[in-house]
Order: C-alpha cells, then sequence, then structure tokens
C-alpha cells in the first residue's frame, strides 16, 4: 500500500466488527425465536475512553452504525464518565452492556442512566421494546479483594474466637452485596415510573454476574452468579 501499513487497532476493529458480526448471525434465530429476550453479541468500546464521555458516546454510536445488527450490545464501563454515556446512547435506542459495576450505589445510578435513557428514547418516538441493557454485576472479583483484606485480618489477630469470626466471613461479602444489588433491581422495575416505560414495551435491565472479561463478548445467557 502507498499510504503504509495501517495500525494495529483498525485492523484490529476491522477482523472484530466481522466476528461480531458473524457471531450476532449465528445468534440471530435465538434473539427471533425470544422476541429479543435473549441471544445477544457485545462489543467493547476502548477502554482507554474510559474517562472519556464524549468519546465513549462517538466510538458506541460508530460501532452500532458499522456492526448494524439488532442484537448487537455495545459495552460501555459503569465509570463516572460512562454513566451520562451509558444514558444517552438508551436514549439514541442503542443496546447497551454495562460493565465494570462493583457497588449497589454504583449499580442504581447505571440503572436510573437506563430507566432515563429509556424515556429519552420514548419521547424521541423510538422503539423501547428494541433497547435491550444487561447490568453486569462483579461477584468473584469483590470477594478476591476482600478476602486478602480478611486473611491479613486473620493473620494479626491473636484471639482464636476472633480469627474463627474473621474466616467465617470469606466467601461471603460479595453475594452479600450481589443480593443488596438485586433488592435495589426489584425497587427500581416496579412502580409507576417502570410501568410507564413497561407499557410502552421496555424491557427491564437485566442483573447479571459477567463471564470471564473480554474486548469481545457472546452474551446468550445471564444469571447473577459467582463468576
Amino acid at each position: 500500500m502507498k499510504s503504509g501499513d495501517r495500525p494495529v487497532a483498525e485492523l484490529f476493529e476491522q477482523l472484530a466488527i466481522e466476528d461480531i458480526q458473524h457471531a450476532a448471525d449465528v445468534l440471530r434465530p435465538v434473539y427471533d425465536d425470544l422476541k429479543g429476550a435473549d441471544g445477544f453479541v457485545s462489543l467493547e468500546v476502548s477502554p482507554y475512553l474510559a474517562m472519556d464521555t464524549k468519546g465513549t458516546i462517538a466510538e458506541a454510536e460508530r460501532l452500532w452504525k458499522h456492526v448494524s445488527r439488532r442484537n448487537l450490545m455495545v459495552k460501555v464501563p459503569a465509570t463516572p464518565e460512562g454513566l451520562p454515556a451509558i444514558r444517552q446512547l438508551i436514549g439514541e435506542c442503542i443496546s447497551i452492556n454495562i460493565t465494570l459495576l462493583f457497588s449497589r450505589d454504583v449499580y442504581i445510578q447505571v440503572a436510573e442512566a437506563y430507566l432515563a435513557g429509556l424515556e429519552k428514547c420514548v419521547a424521541g418516538g423510538g422503539d423501547p421494546s428494541r433497547v435491550a441493557s444487561v447490568a453486569s454485576f462483579f461477584v468473584s472479583r469483590i470477594d478476591s479483594a476482600v478476602d486478602k483484606q480478611l486473611d491479613e485480618k486473620i493473620a494479626r489477630a491473636n484471639d482464636p474466637t476472633e480469627k474463627e469470626r474473621l474466616a467465617a466471613l470469606k466467601g461471603k461479602v460479595a453475594i452479600a452485596n450481589a443480593k443488596l444489588a438485586y433488592q435495589e433491581y426489584q425497587r427500581l422495575f416496579s412502580g409507576a415510573r417502570w410501568e410507564r416505560l413497561a407499557a410502552k414495551g421496555a424491557r427491564p435491565q437485566r442483573c447479571c454476574g459477567p463471564r470471564p472479561a473480554r474486548r469481545i463478548k457472546i452474551t446468550a445467557t445471564c444469571s447473577m452468579s459467582r463468576s
């Protein structure tokens, strides 16, 4: 080529988009049979844009347009800068898979961004029944971090009873955190605000435990899990 080699990032994106299109086509029968309840493929915006709201919006819009598949979800992190991007993109009736969720407070902000986005989508004449979203709530990584701190406390404790009490907490904090988040999910996706959106065909945002992170991710089924 006279212009020289193409940048690595550009080559990767071209291959990624082609792979995502093929995967979306393979899963399209699942998507159609379940009337849009499942059978999605996710493609992540660049992690270098995690702190860039405008950049995240622009890249997500571009990926959505280029992949051009109804069963695509664009993956966006739930950073402070990512939250307004999520709200804007949902408002444009783009399906979003939200990642890097660790706390109940951030989950509430993510769900609120989805609801506000759906309201904007409806106000703009869009069809909310074609909008899907997943809140990928991390579970095992929380235990990994907390258990390390518990081990340090156990090592410093002199009282056998205290050691036993601390040891009993290992492997439990993340599940307790997820249960609290699920209670918020039940609260947010009920009541008058949600019922107005549901009457227009909106779907609840799914709260899921994510699979191991990849830039390209096939999302066929989701459940709150420790994975």
